[in-house]
This record gives C-alpha cells, structure tokens and sequence, in this order.
C-alpha cells in the first residue's frame, strides 16, 4: 500500500508539472514520457517477485556428511576396508560411503552422485556397491542379500530395490522410483539452466511424469534451529527424494524453495512437509501468504520442536526424534486430507510514552495467544534458550526448564492482578474479567505441549464447538502459574470467556506476551485480533 501511495503521489506532481509547461512541443515530448514512466511504475509495482530456484552441481562431487557413527557396520566404497568409528563419512543423497580423505577425493572423482536432472527419456536405476539396508531381500531371486562382512551386492538410491552381484544383470534398467513415486521429482523431468551472473545452476522447468496421482513433496527445515535434529532428518529425506526437492532454511530462503510451486505444472497440487517447530511452520505460512501463489501448497508438519501444538492438532504426532521412518511418513503424508486453518491477523498500536509513539506493527497468529503468566513463562525459557551456556539442546531437557521457570512463578506472581492492567472486548462488547494472571485466545485445540484446556473438566462438555477454520477464537483465563500446572495434569478447567469473530485488547502497562510461542514485553497500546485468511494444509484423521 505505501508503494501505490508514492506511485499515486508521483504522477500526481508529474501531471502537475507538465500543465505549466507553456510550449506545445515540450508538452508533448513530456507527455510521452510521463506516459512511458507510468507504464514502467505500473508493471513494477504489481510484479509478482520471483525467486531463482538453485540446484546442486553434482558433476562436482557428493554431499559428504562426516559421522563418527554409523547404525550399521558399513564398508568404503573405495577401498572396501570397514569404516572405523571416528573415520566415517557418507554422500546424504545417494549413500556412497569413504572412511578416509583420500578415499572421498577418489569417489567424487570416480562414482556420480545422485542426478538431479537429466537430459534422458527415462529415469534408469542408480546402483549403489554394499552398504545395503538391513532385512534387504534380492528383487531377482527373492533371498537376504547385504549379509556378508564385506562390500557386496547392490542397491538403486532411487527406488531402494536390492539385488545379489550375481542378479543385478537381470533388473530391468528403468526404475519405477518404487512406492514413494508420487513423491518424487524424477530428474528426467526436471530441465535446468545457467544463471550468467554467478556460473551457478537453477531450475528452469518441471515437466509431469507418467505417474498416476502424481503430487511433489518439498521438505523444508532449518538446521541451526531447536534441538539441530532437522539435519539428520534432512539428509533422511535426501536419501528417498530427489536431492533438489530438500531445502535447508540455514542456506536458502523459504521464498526459493516455495518457487517449486510456480514450476510445477498448473494441474499438480504441491506438497510441503516442514520439518521443525510451531515457530518454522509460521514462518513457511508467512512466506506462502507473500509469494501470493496460484495454487498454495498443502503444508504438513514432521514436528521437531518442544511443544509442536499444531501438530498434534493435524495428527503428525507429537514429536520425532532424528531418527525417522521416512517412508512411513511420507505414507502418512499420503493418506492425509486436505483441510483449512485459520490464519489471524495480530495489529499492534502502542500508546504515547515521553510523547514518543512506537511505530504499529503485525504479526500472524496460527495457535494461540497470550498476556501475563503463561507468556512469562515462555519469555524466560526463551531467555535461557539463547544463553550461550544453554549448550545441551533436547525436547526433554526444554520441557524441564520450562517446568522450573513455571515453578518459580508459583511463589512470586509477577502478573497478579492482571485484569487490572488491560481491557477486554470480544466483537466489540466489554467483558468483565475475573481476577486473573493471564488471558488466552485459542484458534487450535491444543496449548501448552498438548493441553486441551477448551474441552476440559465438567464444563468441557457444554462449551461451544471448537473449530480451527470456523473463523471463531476460543478466549479463556488462567488463576495463576499454579492453575497452569493444574490444567497441565488435567485437575482444573479454564475460566472460559466465550468465543469470538474478532477482539481487542487495551493494555494499560507493561506486561509479557506471545504469539504461537514467540515472547517479548508489550508496551501499553491497543492489541487487535482479526481473521486475515485460511492456509491449506494436510490432515491426518
């Protein structure tokens, strides 16, 4: 809007301008530029930015992940020598293994990688040497293979069939890309091009393979976030997907891994897994409500975080481990239906201090919401997140801290008498509130790492229906640190104050706050809630 607004603001002292020229010639030279001018603002401020989408070089060698353990006694394919407990490294995207320096250096140069694109008609098998998953079973003669103590047999890094030394002559050359094809991006489909400017690779087109109810999945995670499991989980998912489809948000934007949605032919619904917290899973919706897509993504969760509301809610779980079954959640990703959430405008207007006015702002809200103890809390474990001495990060380890800084409140009550210090109005109509520490706005069912405080206690069963795409927010308050606690073991209820299309909250000081986790101080001002859009995601019933 500011854009349109200087645009309007230009013109307008242009078209000035050119009224007070006197000369007829000069009018029209100026006429036509102011002409030209307006086409070019024009076009610049409705185009659609794009995001250049960049693929790996692998004609330069593998994606090494240096281990200093493997869950399997696993051999170089170089040398042939078992891999030593602190030697070890691995291609994440087609298996290769080397125990050495100089055993890397010989792989990159003697065994490709897995291809991203390809110029073939059809997608053929990528055999891999040894090192086959456990419980492998020959595709030819249907025995164990892989269980000798040496380098031996093969397996397809696309489609993971295995196959003795002595069969692998017999499989057919074309791989099928096994029962996850719907997930994947075959590199015979995938045409690249490169950029002038950096020598680099990037995508130019997707086409569609033959391949009934074909629907990509994008994984996207941040390695350096929470508890550094999305790493691990990454290069699981390198290992089934095509490479290119698997974006770390450490390295590249979430814009640029979303550009997959405006490759992908017009008639394919695109699918993205986002693999960490509540807090990651926000920022993808932010970034997919920006871009302004033709077709938006379904979104699914693989929950990495501490609390991973929203996930429970969609039915992915409660939390993983690095150690993930991807082909049984990419199964699951599969089975799940389309479905729609509730995204929620947050606007932010502090009141004059000193006579000084902080700037409004907004924010999105896709859980919840909260003012007074329950945002302490979070505001204190986020503190002691981001000390550097916080060096050991592990959801159980989250939860205990978490628990302590509850604790801690119990005994001191830093936010009594909250209903003093804020005004409630729900679809513009004043509530009287209760004496209370803190008040909550719901739009899931899940709070608190899996609390379902709506639906709780002998009031539980007479609340009104909750819905997370009803355009309806659940608001309720909480006695104190100790009540949380309660609801946590599931001995209270909540103070329930009703449901509503839209609500404002008038702060009168300074109090903590947060939004779907994130915490900060809030100012005295004007804290208003309004519905702003739906975002699709995936559903597991």
């Amino acid at each position: 809007m500011e854009c349109i607004r200087l645009t309007g603001s230009f013109i307008a002292k242009l078209t000035s301008f050119i009224t007070q020229m006197s000369d007829t010639t000069e009018q029209i030279v100026l006429s036509i530029i102011f002409a030209l001018t307006v086409i070019v603002v024009v076009k610049l401020t409705n185009r659609r930015h794009h995001y250049d989408l960049h693929a790996r070089d692998v004609m330069k060698g593998h994606r090494w992940c240096v281990t200093g353990m493997f869950s399997r006694p696993c051999y170089c394919n170089i040398c042939e020598k078992l891999i030593m407990v602190s030697d070890g490294a691995f291609c994440d995207s087609c298996g290769v293994c080397a125990n050495s320096p100089e055993c890397i250096v010989a792989a990159d140069k003697t065994l490709p990688c897995k291809l991203i694109a390809t110029k073939a008609l059809v997608h053929k098998h990528h055999w891999i040497r040894g090192n086959l998953p456990l419980n492998a079973h020959c595709m030819v003669c249907e025995r164990d293979c892989g269980t000798e103590p040496k380098l031996n047999d093969w397996w397809c890094c696309w489609c993971h069939l295995s196959a003795h030394d002595a069969c692998v002559q017999s499989m057919a050359e074309v791989c099928d890309l096994g029962e996850l094809k719907a997930c994947i991006v075959p590199p015979n489909c995938i045409r690249l091009k490169l950029s002038r400017m950096r020598k680099t690779l990037l995508f130019k087109e997707v086409s569609r393979p033959e391949v009934p109810n074909w629907s990509p999945v994008i994984v996207i995670g941040n390695r350096k976030s929470g508890s550094n499991e999305a790493d691990s989980v990454l290069s699981s998912f390198r290992n089934f997907l095509n490479p290119a489809q698997v974006k770390d948000l450490a390295d590249h934007p979430p814009e640029e891994a979303l550009e997959w949605c405006r490759l992908l032919p017009s008639d394919v619904q695109c699918r993205v897994v986002v693999a960490g917290g509540d807090g990651t899973v926000g920022w993808i919706f932010n970034a997919i409500h920006k871009m302004k897509l033709m077709k938006s993504p379904l979104v699914a969760v693989l929950p990495l975080g501490t609390g991973n509301d929203l996930s429970r809610i969609l039915g992915f779980g409660e939390g993983h481990s690095r150690y993930v079954d991807i082909v049984e959640y990419l199964q699951e990703v599969n089975s799940a239906k389309p479905a729609k959430l509730d995204r929620w405008k947050v606007h932010f207007i502090s009141n004059w201090n000193l006579g000084i006015r902080i700037p409004a702002r907004e924010c999105f809200m896709n859980n919840y919401l909260s003012v007074g103890v329950d945002a302490l809390v979070t505001l204190n474990f986020d503190r002691a997140r981001q000390s550097p001495f916080y060096i050991c990060r592990n959801r159980l380890l989250n939860k205990m801290i978490y628990f302590t800084f509850g604790t801690k409140d119990v005994f001191e009550h830093e936010c009594k008498d909250l209903d003093q210090k804020l005004d409630l109005y729900m679809d513009q109509q004043k509530v009287e509130l209760p004496n209370m520490e803190a008040v909550v706005v719901l739009n899931i069912a899940s709070w608190g790492a899996g609390v379902r405080p709506w639906t709780m206690g002998a009031g539980g069963a007479d609340a009104p229906k909750q819905d997370f795409s009803d355009g309806l927010l659940e608001v309720f308050c909480l006695a104190s640190s100790f009540h949380i606690a309660q609801l946590q073991l599931g001995l209270s209820e909540p103070i329930r104050l009703g449901q509503c299309s839209t609500l404002k909250l008038c702060l009168k000081g300074m109090a903590p706050m947060q939004v779907d986790g994130e915490p900060w101080e809030q100012y005295p001002g004007t804290i208003v809630v309004s519905h702003s859009h739906q975002a699709s995601v995936l559903l597991r019933e």
